[in-house]
């Protein structure tokens, strides 16, 4: 990232005409990691990605069925793209040679997981067909697939809106779900699922952190802990056993469902006001912190 951040302060980055920042050719990001094969479009072509390669504005990152891509942006903004996935980086203002005024993305489908960088909150923005997500000191995962958006909170909160209804993410292995009309209030993962293979489908990332480098293995490693690995499936398992082929069950909230619980955490959780959760006395969240 040296050689990038000398990049940037070389190099002219922006014409500003009339607001909108127009970019000349420098490069807003990096390859960490690409495994077979991820792939990059746009204005500065396409182009097969491999470590070491530069992530430009406008840039469409898409995987095939088994590439796994890990990026880092200017300001230390880590994103890692799983499988099957396509995403963009669609809005981008830097503020100086190790931040952003602004850094936005666009996912259309599969999974990825968001650190983010030195930039301020309010720089972030991430867009999925089902709503919008502002961030705050966040790490999240998210997966867009079949008609709905996932987001499960890691570290920090965040905030997401469809239409005029939003939903803040502010404990640890808490999730929300979307689809563009109906928004779930935030649950606890672990009590939302009670087939670990569902909830690890949904987050493969939570399910398996070694799937990923470890310096995108944040926390959260124990959201999935208290989920049964078989039994029998809840309500919302069941009613996608009866739907068709490939459906999803339907959002947290939305009828039929029961209520969210009204638990603080679907884990072990502790009496205190910790970050992590499940195995100290001291803890909130579903996680396993000391």
């Amino acid at each position: 990232m040296k050689a990038l951040l000398r990049l940037f302060a070389a190099t002219a980055m922006l014409v500003v005409v009339s607001g909108p920042a127009v970019p000349i050719s420098a490069p807003v990001g990096q390859v960490l990691k690409a495994t077979q094969t991820v792939r990059a479009s746009g204005n500065a072509g396409a182009r097969v990605l491999s470590k070491n390669s530069d992530v430009f504005f406008m840039d469409r990152i898409s995987t095939n069925a088994t590439g796994v891509g890990e990026f880092e942006f200017a300001d230390g903004t880590k994103l890692a793209v799983g499988p099957s996935a396509s995403v963009v980086v669609d809005s981008f203002v830097l503020k100086n040679n190790s931040s952003f005024k602004k850094l936005g993305l666009s996912a259309a489908k599969g999974t990825f997981r968001w650190i983010s960088g030195r930039s301020a909150s309010s720089a972030y923005q991430i867009r999925t067909p089902y709503g919008t997500m502002g961030v705050r000191g966040t790490a999240f995962d998210v997966t867009v697939r079949n008609g709905r958006v996932y987001v499960a909170l890691i570290s920090g909160s965040a905030k997401f809106c469809t239409g005029s209804s939003c939903q803040t993410l502010n404990r640890t292995c808490d999730y929300i779900v979307a689809d563009g009309r109906n928004l779930s209030k935030p649950e606890p993962i672990s009590s939302a699922f009670t087939k670990r293979a569902m909830a690890a489908e949904i987050f493969p990332y939570l399910a398996n952190p070694n799937r990923l480098s470890s310096r995108f293995r944040i926390g959260g490693g124990n959201c999935l802990s208290r989920i049964a690995a078989v039994g029998k499936g809840n309500v919302r398992e069941a009613a996608a056993a009866d739907a068709e082929p490939g459906a999803e069950p339907d959002p947290p909230g939305a009828e039929p469902d029961p209520e969210p619980p009204t638990g603080k955490c679907g884990g072990n959780c502790g009496n205190g006001k910790g970050q992590g959760g499940g195995n100290g006395n001291d803890d909130e969240g579903g996680g396993n912190d000391p």
